[in-house]
C-alpha cells in the first residue's frame, strides 16, 4: 500500500511540474511571443532546471500543441453536439473547417506553428502533433456519419479522405500570418467546394 501511495505522490508531483511549465510557457508566449521565448526562459519562469523542461516537453513547439489541444477539444465537442441534433454531417464538416480557421486567425503565430507541426517532414513528429490535434480523426468521424446518411460514396477510404482534407486545412492555417482573413475564408470555401462537389461543371 505504501508503494502505491508513493507512486501516486510521484505522479502528482510530476503532473504539478508539467502544469507549472505549461502555465509559465503560456504567460511568456502571451507577453513576448512564441518565437521570442526560449526554453531557458520557460525553465527560469517555472523555477526548474533546463533539463526538467525537456523531461516533459521534447521541444518548444510541444507547449503550443498542448495549449491548442484544449481549443480543438472544444471544437470537437461542439461538432458532436451538432451531429446529435441532426445537423447534416457534411454541414458539420464545413462548420469545423470554419471554426478552426477562425481560431487560427485569433492567434496566427500559434496557429502557424501548429500547422507546421502537423505537416512536419519528420513523420514521427507529425504523428505526435496529430495526437495533440486530432483534426483528422474528427473529420473521419464526421465523414463516417455522412456515409451513414448516404451523402458520401461507399467506395472511398474515409481515413485517407480525412487525412488529405485535414492536411489541406493545415496548409491554409499555415498561411494565417501572411494573408488576410477574407482571402483565407475564400480559400477554405473553395477547398470544401472542391472536396464535396469536384471541379467539373455542374449539370442541371
Amino acid at each position: 500500500m505504501e508503494h502505491v501511495l508513493e507512486i501516486g505522490r510521484r505522479e502528482r508531483k510530476r503532473q504539478a511540474v508539467r502544469q507549472g511549465l505549461l502555465d509559465a510557457a503560456a504567460v511568456l508566449f502571451a507577453e513576448q511571443g512564441i518565437n521570442g521565448t526560449t526554453v531557458d526562459d520557460i525553465a527560469q519562469a517555472a523555477d526548474v532546471a533546463r533539463q526538467t523542461v525537456f523531461n516533459h516537453f521534447a521541444y518548444k513547439e510541444a507547449f503550443v500543441l498542448e495549449i491548442v489541444a484544449e481549443k480543438i477539444t472544444r471544437v470537437a465537442a461542439d461538432a458532436y453536439a451538432l451531429l446529435e441534433t441532426g445537423t447534416a454531417a457534411l454541414d458539420v464538416l464545413e462548420c469545423v473547417g470554419a471554426r478552426v480557421l477562425e481560431l487560427a486567425l485569433d492567434d496566427t503565430e500559434q496557429s502557424a506553428i501548429v500547422a507546421r507541426e502537423l505537416l512536419h517532414p519528420d513523420a514521427e513528429r507529425a504523428e505526435r502533433a496529430a495526437e495533440y490535434i486530432p483534426l483528422c480523426h474528427l473529420m473521419e468521424a464526421i465523414l463516417i456519419q455522412a456515409r451513414e446518411e448516404g451523402s458520401v460514396r461507399g467506395d472511398l477510404a474515409l481515413e485517407i479522405v480525412a487525412k488529405r482534407l485535414s492536411a489541406a486545412m493545415a496548409s491554409i492555417v499555415a498561411e494565417t500570418p501572411t494573408r488576410s482573413g477574407d482571402a483565407l475564408r475564400r480559400d477554405l470555401k473553395i477547398l470544401f467546394d472542391i472536396w464535396l462537389h469536384g471541379i467539373t461543371e455542374r449539370r442541371h
